[in-house]
This record gives C-alpha cells, structure tokens and sequence, in this order.
C-alpha cells in the first residue's frame, strides 16, 4: 500500500513543477479560469508523460538492437514521471510532424 502511495505522492510532484504560475495557486475564484488552467496543467503533465514514454522506448529499442536483453519485466519497474528534465519557465519549440 505504501508502494501506491508513494508513486501517487510522485504523480503528484509533476505538475506541481510545472505549474509554477502564481506559485501554484489558483488566484481567481472564477470557476471557467480555474478549470482552464486545471486542464492545461493536466494536458502539460500528460505531454511529458507521453514524451518520457517515446524517450524511454527509443532508448530501449536502441539497447535491444546493440544485441543487450532488457525484459519486460525489468521495464515494468521503471518510472515514466521523472520531470528533472523539464524546465517549467524555458523556451519550447516543437517541430511539425
């Protein structure tokens, strides 16, 4: 049980990082602003999320085609929330696809 909550505890961390406006605080008590900002915040996490899970797939398909053995049950272990990575107040640019 502490296992989950510590990783809940985790998911948590990352948009607190992100959302670094205001100092994390909702300022207004309009409830359209609120949950717009609620949901950017949401959709910015997952991005990363999705971002950490391209990265961390490249990086194993990399070691699989150099001839390495990586398992599923050792990838079951690892963690798609690190946010170090991410610099909340930077300059993004994203490419066209």
């Amino acid at each position: 049980m502490q296992i989950q909550l510590n990783k809940g505890e985790y998911r948590h961390k990352l948009p607190r990082r992100v959302f670094f406006a205001d100092q994390g605080e909702f300022t207004t008590g309009d409830y359209e602003e609120i949950m717009n900002k609620a949901t950017c915040l949401s959709l910015v996490s997952n991005a990363i999320l999705y971002w950490n899970t391209i990265k961390i797939n490249e990086i194993v398909e990399s070691l699989r085609a150099q001839g390495e053995i990586v398992e599923d049950k050792t990838l079951s272990h690892i963690s798609l929330l690190p946010y170090r990575h991410v610099i909340p107040n930077g300059a993004y640019f994203v490419d066209d696809l």
